[in-house]
């Protein structure tokens, strides 16, 4: 899938996830079943940064990611996301709190892969 691939930032791997301006639930899910089945299947530590600009989290997406999440979090060393405001950013707050991730929103994606590998 084109919206999810490896890509390389100052010589690190990264899994970059494109949801920007997905607007079908169906699509958002099939997004997450990408990076999911990506990581599941690699079975290494990995950094990602995901962009959420222009696109909306319905209620089955969160409860997928939850899972995924949960299936994952022993994979994840680093997340950034960049397009995560208003009501996006408060669960991406409650995300962070709940699971005790090492996950942080930005501007531009510059910034986000440089924190990654920071």
């Amino acid at each position: 899938m084109e919206r999810v691939k490896k890509i390389y930032h100052k010589g690190k791997e990264i899994i970059f996830i494109d949801y920007s301006n997905v607007k079908q639930e169906e699509e958002m899910i099939a997004i997450l079943t990408a990076h999911k089945d990506m990581v599941l299947k690699d079975n290494k530590k990995y950094l990602f940064c995901a962009d959420y600009t222009g696109c909306f989290t319905p209620p089955k997406y969160m409860t997928a990611a939850n899972r995924f999440l949960e299936e994952t979090k022993h994979l994840t060393i680093k997340g950034a996301f960049m397009g995560v405001t208003g009501a996006k950013n408060i669960l991406l707050t409650s995300i962070i709190k709940l699971f005790g991730m090492n996950f942080k929103s930005f501007d531009d994606k510059n910034s986000a892969l440089d924190y990654l590998i920071s």
